[in-house]
């Protein structure tokens, strides 16, 4: 009995210290099934946080192209504004505009050529 006994237990330590490989074993497998899964869910989540980023990217740029617009648009109203305005100054204090001086120096030229010509003939 002592000798089916000490079987018994050589068969249990035996079959215990295979059940330790075994999850060994097991825990390997596993492993490398879970990092390959973790691999493949992080390259699907990188191309699916790239996607959203391109649209959110995307929808910023054109939001900042519209405030752009608007803002070149309420600016180039502003500048028209403020030009009437100094121009309607300029014409209250009876001071010329550069169109005025122009148009002066424009004339003037050309009674200096009519001059010259009169003078030669």
């Amino acid at each position: 009995m002592k000798k089916e006994m000490t079987k018994d237990i050589k068969n249990s330590i035996n079959n215990i210290w295979l059940a330790g490989l075994g999850v060994a074993s097991l825990a390997q497998k596993e492993t490398v099934k879970a990092y390959d899964s973790l691999i493949k869910e992080g390259k699907s989540l990188e191309k699916k946080s790239n996607k959203l980023v391109k649209q959110v990217s995307n929808k910023a740029e054109k939001r900042y192209d519209n405030v752009r617009n608007i803002a070149g648009k309420q600016f180039d109203k502003v500048e028209n504004l403020f030009e009437s305005r100094i121009e309607k100054l300029l014409k209250k204090l009876d001071i010329p505009t550069i169109k005025d001086i122009k148009g002066l120096s424009s004339k003037v030229d050309s009674i200096a050529k009519e001059l010259k010509a009169k003078k030669v003939a």
